[in-house]
C-alpha cells in the first residue's frame, strides 16, 4: 500500500481520497452504544428482527473493506503534512461540511477558507512528491 500516495497528483485526487477516507471512517462500527450491564449478547427472538431497521430507524451502512481501511489510514496520515489551521479545514471539507457552516464556525469568508484548504492540498501534494 506504500504506492497509493504516488498516484495522487492533483487537488481533485487528494480531495476525493480524503472524502473516501471520511466515508470509510463513517462506515466503521461505532462500538457498543449501550451500557455494559451484562456480558451476554442480545438475544435474537426471530428472524424478522434481523431484517428490521435499527433503533435509530435506519440501517447501518456496509462495513468497509480492509483495502478501504488501509487507504483511509494512509489518507489520514497525509493530514499531518498540513499546518493545524489547514488540517482542520481540509478534514471538514472531506467530511462535506458546507462552506456556509464553516464560515459561521470560523468567522472568515469562504474565499479565505478556500485559500486555506488549497494551501493544505498543496502541502499534502508537496509531502507526497517528497516521499
Amino acid at each position: 500500500m506504500a504506492g497509493i500516495g504516488r498516484d495522487v497528483s492533483d487537488g481533485l485526487d487528494i480531495r476525493s481520497a480524503l472524502e473516501a477516507a471520511a466515508e470509510t471512517l463513517r462506515r466503521l462500527p461505532a462500538g457498543l452504544r449501550r451500557p455494559r450491564l451484562t456480558s451476554w449478547p442480545e438475544v435474537v427472538r426471530d428472524s424478522s428482527s434481523l431484517l428490521a431497521p435499527s433503533a435509530e430507524g435506519r440501517s447501518r451502512p456496509a462495513a468497509p473493506t480492509p483495502g478501504a481501511i488501509d487507504r483511509m489510514d494512509q489518507a489520514l496520515l497525509w493530514l499531518l503534512a498540513c499546518d493545524g489551521e489547514a488540517r482542520r479545514l481540509v478534514w471538514a471539507r472531506a467530511c462535506r461540511v458546507p462552506w456556509r457552516k464553516l464560515e459561521d464556525l470560523d468567522g472568515r469568508s469562504h474565499v479565505t477558507l478556500r485559500k486555506i484548504v488549497a494551501r493544505g492540498h498543496d502541502q499534502i501534494r508537496r509531502h507526497l512528491a517528497e516521499s
